[in-house]
C-alpha cells in the first residue's frame, strides 16, 4: 500500500522588484507484506519521507532590460521506518545575471549540507554556467556552457536519494559540458531543423553527441507544442578497460 500527497507552488509574487517564494513539499508512506511460503518467512515493513524546500528569489533591474537575481533555497528531508532513517539539512544560493538585449546569461550556484543524521557526512558543491542565444526565436546560434565541482543543483536535487548515492562516489566530481546549436527554417518556414553538438566531460567518462530536432518554429520563444528529436551519442569510460558505448535515441514530446 502507497499514499503521497504534494504541493508545489508560489507562496509570495514579488514582481520585478519584489521577493518572490515558492515552495515544495510531499509526503510518502509505504507498507509492504508479503505471505509466509514455502522456504521464505512472512515479512512486513514501513517506509516513510517528509519533504521541504523551499526558494526566494529577488530581481535587480540593471541598464539596458538587464537583470541581476540573486536567490536563496532551503531543502529538508526526514526518513523513517525500516529502510533508511535520519534528518537532513541544505540550503543553496545563486546569483544570475541576464541580458535579453543581447540574449547572454551568466549563472554561479553554490549548496552546502549543513547536518546530517550521519554526522560524518559533509558535502559542498560549486556551479557555473553561460548561455548565449540572440534570437527570441528557435533559429539561428545558441551556444551553453557549464562547469560544476561537487554535489551541484538546484533544489530539485537537495536531499534526493540519487545526490546521496552520489555522495559515495570517488572524491573528485567535476563535470564540463558544453552544446552549440543552430536552427534552420524547414518545410516552407513552418519548421525549425536544429542540429547541436553536445559535449560533457568527466574525470571518470567522456560524452559526445550529435543532436538533430525538428519543431514547429516559434517566434516568441514560448515552447514548441511538440519536438522530434535524433541523438548520436558515444560513451567512454576513462577509469577502465570498458569497451566504448554508441546509442541512438529517437524521442518526440507533445505538450497538451
Amino acid at each position: 500500500r502507497l499514499a503521497a500527497i504534494g504541493l508545489d507552488g508560489l507562496l509570495r509574487q514579488g514582481g520585478d522588484a519584489g521577493i518572490s517564494v515558492t515552495t515544495t513539499t510531499d509526503v510518502l508512506m509505504v507498507h509492504t507484506t508479503s505471505a509466509a511460503v514455502e522456504g521464505l518467512k512472512a515479512s512486513e515493513g514501513s517506509v516513510s519521507r517528509l519533504r521541504l524546500g523551499l526558494a526566494a528569489t529577488r530581481p535587480f533591474p540593471l541598464a539596458n532590460g538587464a537583470a541581476l537575481l540573486p536567490s536563496l533555497e532551503l531543502g529538508m528531508r526526514q526518513d523513517g521506518g525500516d529502510a533508511e532513517t535520519g534528518f537532513g539539512l541544505e540550503v543553496g544560493a545563486g546569483l544570475t545575471w541576464e541580458d535579453p538585449q543581447h540574449g547572454i546569461s551568466a549563472q554561479v550556484r553554490g549548496r552546502t549540507l549543513l547536518t546530517h543524521a550521519d554526522e560524518e557526512l559533509r558535502e559542498q558543491g560549486l556551479a557555473f554556467s553561460l548561455a548565449w542565444d540572440p534570437d527570441p526565436s528557435n533559429r539561428g546560434p545558441s551556444l551553453s556552457l557549464s562547469h560544476a565541482v561537487g554535489a551541484a543543483g538546484g533544489m530539485d536535487a537537495l536531499l534526493s536519494p540519487i545526490a546521496m548515492q552520489v555522495l559515495d562516489g570517488p572524491g573528485n566530481r567535476q563535470q564540463f559540458a558544453a552544446e552549440a546549436a543552430y536552427g534552420f527554417p524547414a518545410y516552407n518556414n513552418r519548421l525549425t531543423l536544429t542540429p547541436a553538438l553536445v559535449l560533457a566531460l568527466s574525470p571518470h567518462s567522456s560524452t559526445y553527441s550529435l543532436l538533430w530536432t525538428l519543431a514547429p518554429y516559434d517566434q516568441q520563444d514560448q515552447g514548441e507544442p511538440w519536438e522530434l528529436s535524433l541523438q548520436a551519442e558515444r560513451q567512454e569510460d576513462n577509469t577502465s578497460d570498458s569497451p566504448v558505448n554508441h546509442s541512438l535515441k529517437l524521442r518526440f514530446s507533445l505538450l497538451f
